[in-house]
């Protein structure tokens, strides 16, 4: 099973995350939600790192 999702992060952090996005979601947002719009910005940046480190390689 996955790791436990809930020390991963803290309270604080996935407040902060509910904060900054919630503007743009009209229903509530929950901790878990939290937990997804940080994985996924998470996986977003390391993407665009790797194709950064890769396109460095192509110059």
């Amino acid at each position: 099973m996955a790791k436990n999702q809930s020390s991963k992060y803290s309270k604080e952090f996935l407040d902060k995350t509910i904060e900054t996005w919630q503007p743009y979601f009209p229903d509530p947002l929950s901790l878990k939600d939290a937990r997804e719009i940080i994985d996924n910005m998470t996986a977003l940046f390391n993407f665009l790192i790797k194709h950064d480190r890769k396109s460095d390689g192509n110059k």
